[in-house]
């Protein structure tokens, strides 16, 4: 695959992000709420990280080391989120990996998103295995997984730390076989 395909569902589009993207994605990502409930989201989200981060995208995807979409509703083309999958190929597995900008919380785009993002990688990638992680206190993130039809493996206790705190991590994951679209 040399050009990362675009996919579509009812209501948004994924599609690769390009810098023209980076002020909206500042915007949303800046939001101390999202920072807040995701594993990797700095805080202050400081100029220039963005296109920094944007810049990576093609290296990730022409390396076979993942995929990021940026979200996108198809009715106004507005950048609601991300939704990616960190991959390693040895295993034939990935971590699915989102954000949503605030005023986008609960409408189900990260749902829409995922799923896809699901379909695409057991049948285009073949992949084996996606898992994803949320912060225990993050009960958004983890209904997300459930609705994906993820399992729930258990929690990676003080897993991470942020911002000082020992975090506990809730670990979900969905196999091929187990996947229905």
């Amino acid at each position: 695959m040399c050009k990362q395909p675009i996919i579509n569902t009812d209501r948004l589009q994924l599609r690769p992000f390009e810098l023209r993207d980076s002020s909206r994605v500042r915007e949303l990502a800046g939001d101390p709420k999202v920072a807040e409930t995701t594993l990797n989201v700095p805080h202050p989200y400081e100029d220039g990280m963005a296109e920094a981060w944007i810049n990576m995208h093609k290296d990730i995807f022409i390396n076979k080391k993942g995929i990021i979409y940026a979200i996108v509703k198809k009715e106004d083309n507005e950048l609601v989120g991300t939704v990616g999958l960190h991959i390693n190929n040895t295993h034939r597995k990935a971590e699915l990996v989102y954000w949503i900008g605030v005023p986008y919380w609960s409408k189900g785009y990260c749902t829409e998103a995922s799923r896809a993002l699901l379909a695409f990688g057991f049948k285009e990638l073949n992949l084996n295995r996606i898992y994803a992680l949320a912060m225990e206190s993050n009960v958004a993130s983890y209904k997300v997984m459930e609705k994906i039809g993820m399992k729930y493996e258990g929690t990676r206790r003080q897993d991470i730390i942020k911002n000082g705190v020992a975090i506990d991590l809730k670990s979900y994951a969905i196999l091929k076989e187990e996947f229905n679209e």
